[in-house]
């Protein structure tokens, strides 16, 4: 069902940020993203690059390489001798929960989350000699690239876990794999992650929904809404398991909540949060109706219940939208607490993978006005790739063919929040893989272009005049022009 929407659908949004990061000749002046430059380094010695295609089976693949390193962190944590294949499986339709919100492709969240499976398992172990401490220090230095923002986050929290498993100075080989990163790609690309961050923080900054106050009370926001569900399902499971007649009479209001909490939170077509929120609820009720807990509850266990709230700092996206990426976690934590239960929630595991990943990638597909089996238009990229796409959008393509002025070669300033127009028609952004509002096309782009794609999102700058306008389309619910001297 993955596999199958490999050349299917694209999202202009989002997975056109993506395939941009992931395209060596694309400029990325101030990113907070720049994992774009492993690709680059790959383009330099090899001259390869990959294909929209290739990058949805690499995420797949990323998450069959976490889901392992998942059950060998549960190898760890359990000391158990082997690896368990039902936990590989679990683990695996936990990740491709990820499925359900956001496009296929291969992005800054799913490696985020891929790092950090590797990252438990290497911080779980008992002791740490320095060739495990370089290998942590290699997960950290790769999210400083990938998500500088979890990055500022797992490195004081991997001090503190493994300060009595070393000795202190061997905390410092944390640091040597970031510091060669960045000299390999300062030499060999001319940029680095440091040096993108020095601008790219401040501008980020200065973008509405940005500030760390903003960022953290999303999060809080989460909290809220899961602790809701979670309060109300524990008194049940307590007034269940004490059996008293009142578990009969709040059952229904209770459950009338919970789907009023679903419908108050709901704010786009998504409904993964009702996934989070039930998650929240179950887990709830098994913690008031299983009094003594199976196994002894440890700090893994505390660790994998905050594991979503922590993967969502330096996010200003809805927590409840985007936090079924990270609910593997969360099932982690049930399996680990109520391991009796193992059966059930493989079971729950195999049902919401199957949906969600019918749901996002098949009937609701992020970014798309069409489900993908609907009938699709085959576009071909300018540079390479065959794609099939909604016919209307293929329509807007057409209508954007041939430049109607000298513009640099093979750039085209798509705005707001549709760099994957300019992909789609084998160009790239000039200065950005993508400008998602004014304050970045203030800041990136200083002198008036001679063309610009333009959905009328937010207002262009007063002093940029165009003589022609062209109307595209309405895709999104967006109105696209194109405008030229």
């Amino acid at each position: 069902m993955v596999l199958a929407v490999a050349n299917r659908g694209f999202d202009i949004s989002d997975e056109g940020l993506y395939v941009l990061l992931a395209d060596p000749l694309q400029e990325n002046q101030a990113g907070i993203f720049n994992y774009d430059l492993f690709f680059k380094l790959l383009f330099r010695a090899t001259g390869y690059s990959f294909s929209l295609v290739e990058l949805r089976i690499l995420r797949l693949l990323s998450y069959l390489l976490g889901a392992w390193a998942l059950a060998a962190f549960w190898k760890n944590i359990r000391s158990e001798v082997k690896l368990s294949a039902e936990m590989f499986a679990l683990c695996f339709l936990g990740l491709l929960f990820g499925y359900g919100f956001l496009p296929p492709t291969l992005s800054y969240n799913s490696l985020a989350v891929v790092l950090l499976c590797f990252w438990l398992y290497h911080v779980s172990f008992p002791q740490a000699d320095l060739g495990r401490m370089l290998f942590i220090g290699v997960i950290l230095g790769l999210l400083v690239y990938v998500k500088i923002s979890l990055a500022l986050v797992f490195y004081p929290l991997t001090l503190f876990i493994l300060w009595k498993k070393t000795r202190p100075a061997s905390l410092f080989a944390l640091f040597l794999p970031l510091l060669l990163l960045e000299l390999l790609c300062q030499a060999v690309v001319g940029e680095s992650a440091s040096s993108r961050l020095a601008l790219g923080i401040p501008q980020t900054g200065l973008r509405p929904g940005y500030q760390v106050g903003v960022m953290l009370k999303v999060i809080a926001v989460g909290v809220l809404w899961t602790l809701l569900p979670a309060g109300a399902f524990a008194l049940l499971g307590y007034l269940r398991r004490t059996r008293q007649v009142y578990f009969y009479l709040l059952l229904l209001p209770v459950i009338v909540g919970a789907i009023w909490i679903c419908k108050l939170t709901s704010i786009a077509e998504e409904w993964t949060h009702v996934v989070l929120i039930g998650g929240a609820g179950l887990l709830g009720f098994c913690f008031a109706y299983y009094p003594r807990l199976p196994v002894k509850f440890n700090p893994w266990a505390v660790l994998l219940f905050l594991f979503p709230y922590l993967l969502h700092f330096g996010s200003n996206v809805y927590w409840l939208r985007i936090a079924v990426h990270y609910g593997v976690f969360w099932m982690l934590g049930l399996y680990f607490c109520f391991g009796h239960l193992r059966k059930e929630v493989l079971v729950l595991a195999s049902v919401f993978a199957v949906v969600l990943v019918f749901n996002g990638l098949w009937w609701h597909p992020f970014g798309q006005d069409e489900a993908l089996w609907k009938e699709k238009v085959a576009w071909v990229r300018p540079g390479g790739g065959q794609v099939y796409l909604d016919p209307v959008l293929v329509k807007i393509l057409k209508g954007m063919d041939g430049d109607k002025t000298g513009e640099r070669a093979g750039e085209l300033l798509a705005i707001y929040r549709m760099p994957g127009l300019a992909w789609l028609s084998g160009k790239r952004l000039p200065n950005t893989p993508g400008i998602w509002d004014r304050e970045q096309l203030d800041f990136f782009i200083r002198h008036q272009p001679e063309q610009v794609v333009y959905n009328q999102q937010q207002a262009l700058p007063a002093e940029w005049v165009f003589g022609h306008r062209h109307v595209l389309g309405t895709y999104q619910q967006d109105s696209l022009i194109k405008l030229w001297k």
